[in-house]
């Protein structure tokens, strides 16, 4: 199924402090929330203000679009959800593929026409990961 790190938590521990961001398919609530970008529930990705998810759902919130941009919170299946590419530097993704699965690291450049991410390790070694490997994270506030 989409996004198994994700429903068989192999990340979870992970995801406590920082939330997942995620897009939202076509066929959720009839497109509202299509090309918006939601984030997972912290510290439980399955539970969220709104009580805990069903089965295969994934607790998330994003801003509303009207005045005042009030959090909204719902329960999205997780066939209706794909991971978000990082869009700029210096912000955080997760790691799903490759010698780095499941580190949280730091997007040194974005490739929005490769669809890669470069992340620096140090000053002078880098690598690069498709966008299909990885998926961007927001540190949590909530604390």
């Amino acid at each position: 199924g989409p996004l198994p790190w994700l429903m068989n938590k192999e990340f979870a521990l992970k995801l406590t402090r920082h939330h997942v961001v995620l897009k939202v398919s076509p066929s959720f609530m009839g497109g509202r929330l299509h090309n918006r970008f939601v984030s997972t529930a912290c510290p439980d990705p399955f539970c969220g203000e709104n009580g805990p998810a069903p089965d295969g759902c994934v607790a998330v919130f994003c801003t509303s679009n009207g005045a005042g941009a009030a959090l909204q919170h719902y329960h999205i299946p997780v066939s209706d959800l794909s991971p978000a590419p990082p869009r700029k530097k210096n912000q955080k993704c997760l790691v799903l593929d490759g010698d780095t699965r499941g580190e949280i690291m730091t997007v040194a450049k974005c490739n929005m026409k490769k669809n890669t991410v470069e992340i620096a390790i140090t000053a002078r070694i880098s690598f690069t990961l498709r966008f299909d490997q990885i998926c961007l994270v927001e540190e949590s506030r909530f604390r």
